[in-house]
């Protein structure tokens, strides 16, 4: 499945939001263990998202690139 920039950039700017939201959440809302425990865990696999977003890209770009070549 091939996403065009546009539709990839609106999906990092909602995870980004959503990663802003969980930030905000640890330091305003937070009262518990569990809580603070599930925040990171969101956070985590949040970030965790992202950089598999931007490794995915990069990976298209590298094999578009070796095709264009030949």
């Amino acid at each position: 499945m091939n996403l065009d920039l546009d539709t990839l950039q609106i999906i990092r700017q909602f995870i980004k939001k959503q990663i802003d939201r969980v930030k905000d959440d640890l330091v305003y809302h937070v009262d518990t263990i569990d809580k603070l425990q599930y925040s990171r865990g969101r956070l985590n696999a949040l970030e965790a998202l992202l950089q598999d977003l931007k490794d995915l890209q990069n990976k298209t770009e590298n094999i578009d690139e070796v095709n264009s070549d030949t």
